[in-house]
């Protein structure tokens, strides 16, 4: 009786998707943080950018000669959230792929939902190893892994000379993932590491600061790797304090917040010095899909894209690119189509790896770039910010700018 069960409970699903194929309309599914605790300043800039790359597709023509409808679920930033959006994309909403997320743990639990029922998943902005070391088939990334970012993080701490770092780590997936491929690089040369774990909705790191400011020695660069808006309340924090950024203390902060407009209106001349990577080519290297997304975006929504919503408005397009390839909405070829994929996006000429080892590396975006940068003004966008590493794509003569005070 269960067999029979499982077995017409498969046969309902397969009706439901075959009936999905033959709307007029192809629908794709959209998952990420849109309120507290998620990551939701990030997660906006994702969903515009989306829309932005759906815009322009339907005006376009569509896809297959249908337009396409986007489907959005705010995942808050929890994995019971993700896992309840992605069962109603399946079940209810019938669509063929899903793009989005921003949180690595939530990932992690909507891709469990995308291999059991065979969905392409293409991730837009989480980076925990996991989620494509699984290796499964229906799951890509655009985004740089955390092996990738925290390689080259880890080496310009050790190139900036600092010495003895500290590091506030998120609870999550994300979070502990970084700060083990950190700690490895910092480990091997010696270098001096003290890892506090908070929480994402937390609001008061008043204690966690002062006992490290008051710490013998001093670190001599706050490391904040944290997904969520819980930055910038440390960034606020540690700056009244007169802690980080300082002349004594470098301030970093990994992850997407510290890259969005909010950063300022929250933060004030605080976040001045502050140091982040983005997941974008410097402006320099912009091909022309980059730069009529930016002014075209920047007009629109009046900041420019960071390199998250380049992300997210490149991952709509490789979707409706594969769509295309496949000639099909079935996503069993939608999927084949991906792993053969060769898209210019605003990030560059996207391809995702079939190898299996790093297990990471499978279906992952591996040319995914990364560059450091340190607001040196007040207001500063990241596309106008120096950039300190890696050194090839540096337009500071410093591998790290040091405040005056």
């Amino acid at each position: 009786m269960a067999a029979l069960r499982l077995l017409m409970s498969a046969f309902v699903f397969v009706c439901a998707v075959d009936a999905a194929f033959a709307q007029d309309k192809i629908k794709i599914g959209w998952v990420g943080p849109l309120s507290p605790p998620g990551g939701y300043s990030a997660g906006q800039v994702m969903k515009w950018a989306t829309q932005f790359a759906v815009d322009e597709e339907n005006k376009a023509g569509g896809v297959l000669g249908k337009q396409i409808e986007i489907v959005y679920e705010d995942t808050k930033g929890t994995p019971d959230q993700g896992t309840a959006a992605m069962e109603r994309l399946v079940n209810n909403e019938h669509v063929v792929a899903v793009v989005g997320e921003f949180h690595s743990s939530v990932a992690l639990a909507e891709i469990a939902v995308a291999h059991k029922y065979g969905i392409p998943w293409v991730g837009t902005d989480v980076w925990a190893d996991p989620i494509t070391a699984k290796q499964y088939t229906e799951v890509f990334r655009v985004s740089p892994a955390n092996s990738l970012i925290y390689t080259i993080v880890g080496n310009w701490v050790v190139e900036a000379g600092f010495k003895n770092v500290a590091i506030l780590q998120e609870a999550t997936d994300y979070g502990v993932g970084a700060v083990q491929v950190l700690k490895g690089v910092l480990d091997k040369k010696g270098i001096q590491s003290n890892v506090i774990t908070v929480q994402m909705s937390q609001q008061d790191f008043t204690p966690e600061l002062l006992r490290l400011m008051s710490a013998k020695p001093r670190p001599d660069l706050l490391m904040m790797i944290i997904a969520g808006e819980a930055v910038y309340p440390i960034i606020k924090q540690a700056c009244e304090q007169g802690f980080a950024p300082s002349k004594a203390t470098a301030l970093y902060s990994g992850g997407g917040p510290s890259l969005e407009k909010e950063l300022w209106e929250t933060t004030g001349e605080c976040a001045k010095y502050l140091i982040s990577e983005d997941v974008a080519l410097p402006a320099a290297q912009w091909n022309a899909v980059a730069k009529s997304f930016s002014a075209d975006f920047e007009k629109q929504y009046h900041r420019p894209p960071t390199g998250t919503a380049m992300e997210a408005y490149d991952d709509l397009k490789i979707v409706a690119q594969a769509i295309r390839d496949a000639g099909s909405t079935n996503p069993a070829a939608i999927i084949q189509a991906l792993e053969k994929i060769k898209f210019t996006g605003t990030r560059g000429e996207y391809s995702f790896s079939t190898e299996k080892s790093p297990a990471w590396a499978y279906h992952q975006f591996m040319k995914a770039p990364i560059m450091l940068i340190q607001y040196d003004k007040e207001g500063q966008s990241p596309d106008k910010a120096p950039i300190i590493y890696p050194r090839e794509w540096a337009t500071a003569k410093e591998l790290y700018l040091k405040p005056v005070k």
